[in-house]
């Protein structure tokens, strides 16, 4: 089971209880290696069994299964009954291993939350293993900020940067293929985001001046911050690792936006 830090108001409470650091710390630990930050890199795409993870990652059997197991402790990768790639003799049941639901959007936002916990001088490791662990999250799934990650649909993973001062969101017009040749300055998903509104009359907008903020553009079917609504035509103030989500259903579009 995934854990999650109990949050009030977006500030982590429990940062002066002992036992909730100790958590945090395993948490960060099963993280903070290269290996197993490449296991989940890997898994992203399909699940894999141990043998083919091993390959990729050019570490020993033995050892991908100490890798993974902390993975599986932390709540980070789910383990299923699958069934071997062809062999010299014949298919065979095999455990296949792949990302937890949900899991890279965890990831991140868990990041998020334990930077907003204030740690005393004692805890001076702690803040140094997170900010380091930020750092590699960021080059291992190519997350540069200031950007969106797309956490649902058939683009989940992909990384939106956020240019400029003023960027519109929304899903690609067919009709209007004029914003195609702005990649960098707007936030345009596939065609598959029908709860989105097109490009060419954005879903919504994202500003950037002393503050970041977002603002519906008078969507059909709504912009939200962490699963609550925002007005159309009204900037609401976003800050790191908050959630926003276009539109409802399964065809809306979720984003952790990233800022540190």
């Amino acid at each position: 089971m995934t854990w999650v830090p109990d949050m009030t108001d977006n500030t982590i409470q429990g940062k002066r209880d002992p036992e909730y650091l100790i958590e945090m710390s395993e948490y960060l630990n099963a993280l903070a290696n290269p290996v197993r930050l490449q296991i989940l890199s890997s898994l992203e795409t399909r699940p894999m069994e141990l043998k083919e993870i091993a390959a990729i990652t050019r570490t020993s059997y033995e050892n991908i299964r100490k890798h993974i197991d902390k993975l599986l402790l932390a709540g980070l990768v789910r383990k299923d009954a699958g069934m071997s790639s062809e062999t010299m003799t014949g298919i065979h049941p095999v455990w296949k291993y792949s990302l937890a639901p949900g899991g890279m959007e965890q990831i991140i936002t868990n990041l998020s939350m334990f930077s907003k916990v204030s740690l005393m001088i004692t805890h001076t490791d702690l803040a140094t293993q997170l900010s380091t662990l930020r750092k590699d999250i960021s080059t291992q799934f190519g997350v540069t900020s200031p950007c969106l990650y797309l956490t649902t649909g058939p683009e989940e993973g992909k990384v939106f940067s956020l240019n400029g001062d003023k960027i519109p969101l929304g899903r690609v017009d067919p009709t209007d293929m004029s914003f195609s040749k702005m990649q960098s300055s707007v936030v345009m998903l596939s065609s598959e985001y029908k709860s989105v509104s097109r490009i060419s009359r954005p879903h919504a907008r994202i500003y950037h001046g002393n503050v970041w903020e977002i603002e519906d553009c008078g969507s059909t079917s709504g912009t939200f911050v962490n699963t609550e609504p925002i007005s159309p035509h009204t900037r609401r103030t976003i800050t790191d690792g908050d959630l926003i989500i276009l539109g409802t259903g399964n065809m809306s579009a979720r984003f952790l936006f990233i800022t540190d």
